[in-house]
């Protein structure tokens, strides 16, 4: 463990072309407010029966997950680990307008089942028929960080030797303009995402990156943050120069509580082609009270 975690596979749908990397040579750029996820063709992933019942943020996160499951050849990941910062708000909505409109009779089951912010990993397990560590992260701008932190430490105690890592986020028209009245996009697109990792403790035969740290800080003040970085790099066996933060992708990808996911899909991407420095530090500051740092190395 002392070489990191390896970034076997990884896949988003997204504002851009889904489950691939078009957005490398060809960029969907967007001149809107607010822009709904491209959705890929479910048919390949899930039986038409099943993909009725589910809504998009479950159809999106089987699809990634069966991709970097296909792309790693690995079938039976041994932690399903999620951050989401709003899970299944579609599903909570249809669940909260039924109860209004038909004065609390007549419900229908699915939705209250499927609204819950841990349906997506339980999902996810359920159709791998994968039995193995389960959870859930809920962390407002930083649960992305959550829950790739948990895998991290869990490669780090030895206890498992690849997990699927994954960030997922949807915003639909009623909360997005309520976001957008007390000014909480400030100009940014507004997205959605879905992106899955299979995160190895083996680099196997062609890993895009190499996560060499993850710290999360509460209210941490710049000297703080900065104290943070350069203990990371004393451990690390490098300077504080060595590390390189690149531009960010949220313009293309856009903004939701699970951005970051997106920050290290890209960084993995390029770090794979060349396209990118050897070493690289993703710093997500959230709202002045949560900070993440991510440390990425080429493989």
């Amino acid at each position: 463990m002392g070489n990191g975690v390896y970034i076997q596979a990884a896949a988003q749908i997204s504002v851009q072309n889904p489950l691939c990397d078009d957005w490398l040579d060809n960029p969907i750029q967007y001149q809107v407010p607010y822009q709904r996820a491209i959705e890929a063709d479910y048919r390949q992933f899930l039986d038409p029966v099943a993909s009725r019942r589910m809504g998009r943020i479950l159809k999106r996160a089987i699809a990634t997950s069966m991709t970097v499951m296909a792309s790693s050849g690995i079938t039976n990941p041994e932690a399903i680990i999620v951050g989401t910062g709003l899970g299944c708000l579609e599903t909570t909505e249809k669940f909260l307008l039924a109860l209004v409109q038909e004065g609390e009779e007549f419900l229908q089951p699915t939705n209250f089942i499927n609204s819950t912010h841990n349906t997506i990993a339980s999902h996810i397990a359920v159709h791998l028929k994968c039995n193995a560590y389960n959870s859930t992260y809920v962390h407002l701008g930083v649960s992305f960080e959550s829950a790739l932190l948990d895998a991290f430490m869990q490669f780090q105690l030895g206890r498992i030797h690849s997990a699927l890592v994954e960030g997922h986020d949807e915003m639909i028209p009623n909360y997005f303009y309520i976001l957008d009245k007390v000014g909480y996009w400030e100009g940014k697109l507004a997205s959605e995402c879905a992106v899955s990792f299979m995160l190895c403790d083996e680099p196997g035969n062609n890993p895009m990156a190499r996560i060499r740290e993850v710290v999360l800080l509460h209210n941490a003040h710049e000297k703080r943050v900065e104290s943070a970085i350069n203990q990371v790099c004393e451990r690390l066996g490098t300077v504080r120069k060595d590390w390189i933060t690149p531009p960010s992708v949220r313009p293309l990808f856009g903004e939701t509580f699970t951005s970051q996911a997106f920050e290290m899909y890209a960084a993995a991407v390029k770090m794979q082609r060349g396209l990118i420095a050897d070493n690289i530090l993703l710093v997500n500051q959230y709202r002045g009270t949560e900070t993440s740092l991510i440390f990425l190395s080429k493989c």
